[in-house]
């Protein structure tokens, strides 16, 4: 404890030396006379006064130190997860970790250790517990885990991590950065076998998320299997449990995954689970892992799509080929004649209303009427997606009549033309537009395309517009940009600023597989499709928006319901009353969302038996419903933690080496007490912390300081004393 000034400590007391001194004088003598008692008490009322006064000028400062010393803490991270009950050898894993438990010596320390269980959660576990496990965590997310220990690592004085687990992730990042980040030396108990078991399993289902009735789309499964050779089985897929399609497949050791492609006609609308399933086989080590589920959103109706070209052109061929080749698009083509007219059909509003996208191709030109760019204003602000493709006959000042739309202002534009070609740079890898592998090749393969056209145009990109590729004349690298895409409030919109679109093809993919090379992409159809799925209707404009956290819930899971609920301009609604009822074959439940604030509303849902559930919700703000959504989610289909069965030893052990700890098998874990124990790195640690205290600012000085001049006063006053 120390007391500090902001002056010499001599001059303090010099200072409150001459204030004492100065109460002494000033009533050494008085008018009137008055008794020595009272004189004396003037006098140190007026000393202390003086005095409290001096020391609050000095500005007093009361220090705090504190240390103490903390012994070194251990953090134990347990695998709580359904893979921790694949049975090996007539042994639950479960069962092996319980006794590791205890042959390590963790057992004998637990009341001394911060024990922590992680599934897809992280959660602090009370000592002696363990016991109490039911491992049947859907996810296992060990990364968060290494987050929880460097969180509370300075607090606990964590300085080393023990890691009891098979090694197999299925959620979060890679559990590697996470250890490393949290420089601590972890030391890892590998609970599983290394050698693949016998087994077959559904490894995954791929498929679109969204159909349309009588539109056949492919659906993607790839096949497992371990140790199995020359056996034949059944693939069946299924959709809401009528059989779609099956399929004979015979087993090979020589051929581990084998992928399968299935056809999906669906013929009803709404939410439709799609279910791969592999027979099982007797011998195999589980049949937990036979399926695969998926949720499809099938529509009754196809995607509507105008197309408006200000004139016939290559681009406007290539382009409606593409969009025609998509069985799910209704395309309607209004393309102008020399003058204001159209081919047939001619355009007309309530066509327009009813299109789900727009695509503008070289239009308005001079020749446009001012009702068609009215038309087509309206539709715009209605919401509609706009995808535009300049051309040289591009009428620039009619364009600024839709500028609000855009993702740019025009500066400057002349029909010059010139030659340019793509450049994307290698941040856009993960942008949607560009994608076509979801590779960093796709970087490349755009860099290499064959060159477009371009007037000299100048344009200035508004703020909140993304720049998706620039472009270079010859090897001179301009900073024009070629591809931009913009969401701003309800609007969404891509544009081109360069024509000759049709030569990525012509040129390129279609040129390559003149020459037999069928792998080459095609970027054309690549860049439409994903711009199309883009500029599809963003189900967060909705409204009224309800979801659960999952779709896939193992039993026993928790289920969150979530709403959020906004008004026509997509500003949040408090105060709003949200019901979703959940139906299920087993059960069904209906709930009242709490209001969190903003706009979003929750509430949980517990002890649903295992089954398929389908939920609906109504929002009502003021007696007047604001909207309405809803899906599907299924309880105790989850077998993503059986797809791998054996322990990810490399993981662990990667983990082990780079962290400074060390790797153990369940038979040498009676060895982990004395290796940490022996780690130098592992030590006491001296934890200090100071508190301050400004006397100087503490109102009872200066209380105390008035009241001795008040008192001293009213003695005063009472004597008479001039």
């Amino acid at each position: 404890m120390s007391l500090g000034i902001i002056a010499p400590w001599w001059l303090c007391i010099l200072a409150v030396m001459i204030g004492i001194g100065g109460g002494i004088w000033y009533y050494s003598r008085t008018t009137p006379p008055v008794t020595t008692f009272r004189r004396i008490i003037l006098t140190v009322l007026r000393s202390i006064g003086l005095t409290l006064l001096v020391i609050a000028l000095f500005e007093p400062v009361l220090s705090f130190v504190r240390s103490r010393v903390v012994e070194p803490g251990i953090t134990v991270l347990v695998d709580n997860s359904l893979s921790m009950t694949i049975d090996e050898n007539g042994k639950p894993r479960s069962t092996v970790m319980k006794e590791v438990w205890e042959s390590s010596g963790l057992k004998s320390l637990s009341d001394d250790v911060d024990i922590v269980v992680f599934n897809e959660t992280v959660t602090s576990l009370q000592p002696g517990s363990i016991d109490s496990l039911k491992f049947n965590g859907a996810r296992t997310d060990i990364e968060r885990a290494f987050r929880y220990v460097g969180d509370h690592a300075v607090e606990q004085n964590t300085q080393a991590v023990v890691l009891i687990s098979d090694g197999v992730f299925t959620a979060g990042a890679n559990p590697l950065y996470g250890a490393e980040k949290s420089a601590r030396p972890v030391y890892v108990i590998g609970i599983g076998d290394t050698i693949e078991p016998q087994d077959v399993s559904v490894q995954s289902l791929l498929t679109n998320e969204q159909s349309y009735i009588g539109v056949s789309q492919p659906v993607s499964v790839v096949l497992k299997s371990n140790g199995i050779d020359a056996e034949a089985v059944t693939v069946s897929l299924t959709d809401n449990g009528a059989v779609v399609e099956e399929k004979t497949v015979v087993l090979s050791k020589s051929q581990q995954v084998m992928p399968l492609q299935f056809t999906y006609k669906p013929t009803q609308a709404g939410s439709r689970k799609l279910t791969a399933t592999v027979k099982g086989m007797s011998k195999e080590l589980t049949q937990k892992n036979n399926t695969a589920s998926e949720f499809v959103n099938v529509k009754d109706t196809k995607r509507k799509i105008v197309l408006f070209a200000g004139a016939p052109s290559p681009d406007v061929s290539f382009i409606r080929s593409s969009l025609e080749q998509d069985k799910s698009v209704q395309l309607t083509t209004y393309i102008q004649k020399t003058g204001a007219e159209f081919y047939e059909p001619q355009p007309n509003s309530s066509t327009l209303r009813e299109a789900e996208m727009i695509f503008c191709i070289g239009f308005p030109v001079q020749s446009t009427s001012a009702s068609s760019l009215a038309m087509l204003q309206e539709a715009l602000r209605l919401g509609k997606p706009l995808f535009l493709v300049v051309s040289q006959n591009l009428d620039y000042t009619k364009l600024r009549s839709l500028e609000e739309f855009l993702p740019f202002t025009v500066q400057t534009s002349r029909p010059n033309e010139f030659s340019i070609t793509a450049l994307v740079e290698d941040d856009a890898v993960n942008n949607p537009l560009v994608k076509i592998t979801g590779t960093a090749s796709d970087i490349a393969t755009w860099n290499q395309l064959p060159p477009l056209f371009r007037t000299e145009t100048f344009v200035r990109p508004k703020p909140e517009a993304t720049t998706v590729a620039t472009m270079k004349a010859g090897a001179v690298v301009l900073s024009e940009p070629l591809i931009m895409m913009n969401s701003f409030q309800r609007s969404k919109t891509v544009a081109v600023l360069g024509y000759g679109l049709y030569r990525w093809k012509l040129l390129g993919n279609a040129q390559e597989q003149s020459k037999g090379k069928s792998d080459i992409p095609d970027v054309l159809t690549s860049f439409l499709q994903n711009s199309m799925k883009w500029l599809s209707t963003d189900e967060n404009e909705k409204q009224v928006r309800i979801v659960t956290n999952k779709r896939f819930y193992s039993s026993g899971d928790v289920v969150e319901c979530r709403a959020t609920v906004n008004n026509a301009a997509q500003s949040p609604i408090d105060n709003a009353t949200v019901t979703v009822k959940i139906s299920g074959s087993n059960d069904s439940r209906e709930l009242v969302l709490t209001q969190q604030g903003n706009g979003t509303y929750t509430s949980i849902v517990t002890g649903l038996p295992e089954g398929d559930y389908t939920y609906s919700g109504t929002a009502v703000a003021n007696g007047t419903t604001v909207g309405k959504d809803g899906g599907r989610f299924s309880i105790g289909n989850v077998s993503v933690e059986y797809r791998t069965l054996t322990m990810n030893k490399d993981l662990l052990t990667t983990i082990a080496s780079r962290t400074g700890g060390r790797f153990y098998t369940p038979e040498v874990a009676k060895k982990l007490l004395d290796d940490i124990k022996s780690n130098a790195a592992i030590r006491t640690r001296t934890i200090t912390s100071t508190d301050e205290f400004a006397l100087w600012n503490l109102a009872y000085i200066l209380a105390a300081s008035l009241l001795a001049f008040a008192t001293e006063w009213l003695i005063r006053k009472r004597s008479g004393l001039i």
